[in-house]
């Protein structure tokens, strides 16, 4: 009985811990499949677990601090991480991705730096991708990501058609084995969507796989 109750302590203090780490580093976490619910028991001792911490620790550790989501993969090294910077700047190790409209217009946000880099419109118009879906170009060793997630430039994107394409772009980088990617708040901005919402639809897609995303948030100096 007292090995139960200890290691039940010892879960109990872990969880905690990388509550705390996820908040000092700006790290979004997915807690591993160790404690995520595989099956109704699992669900309802991991609830459990977060009832038994204090609201008020809850409440400082959720929002911008942290997305609380279920990792498909207990073996899996999902880490999404903010930072300031320029996603331009991000190292060459690093894929970038975005969100446009099938017309691939691209005439305003960060949107129009990646066409000024990259150009091949009529490439990826000729990929035919509409929304829900992602076209690619390919830069040296790292892809280039065009989440199309909307019908037309001017129009708005929705949660569903962002994960639709999200889980297009996942399927890609499964099967080139694409393991860093940087990206910008994708979605939010001119594209009204927010971002609390949008990175936990990052966790969602992509918590059961061994990748790093980094999100560049520019500041102007």
């Amino acid at each position: 009985m007292h090995g139960r109750l200890n290691s039940s302590l010892l879960n109990k203090y872990r969880i905690g811990c990388e509550f705390v780490k996820s908040r000092q580093f700006g790290t979004r976490m997915c807690l591993p499949a160790s404690v995520s619910g595989r099956n109704n028991q699992q669900q309802k001792q991991r609830n459990l677990y977060l009832q038994s911490f204090p609201n008020h620790y809850l409440l400082h550790t959720t929002s911008q601090h942290l997305r609380a989501k279920m990792s498909t993969d207990a073996n899996a090294k999902f880490k999404l991480t903010e930072i300031e910077g320029d996603l331009f700047t991000a190292p060459q190790t690093h894929s970038l991705a975005h969100c446009v409209g099938a017309d691939f217009a691209m005439g305003a946000g960060i949107a129009v730096k990646f066409k000024q880099i990259y150009g091949q419109v009529d490439e990826l118009l000729a990929q035919g991708v509409q929304s829900g879906g992602v076209a690619v170009l390919q830069d040296k060793d790292r892809y280039i990501y065009y989440l199309v997630t909307k019908p037309q430039s001017w129009d708005s994107p929705t949660y569903d058609s962002l994960r639709s394409s999200l889980t297009a772009m996942r399927e890609h980088m499964r099967k080139h084995k694409v393991q860093k990617l940087a990206i910008p708040r994708i979605g939010c901005g001119i594209d009204g969507l927010e971002w609390d919402k949008v990175s936990n639809e990052l966790c969602t897609v992509f918590g059961g796989e061994e990748l790093e995303i980094v999100v560049y948030n520019f500041v102007p100096k």
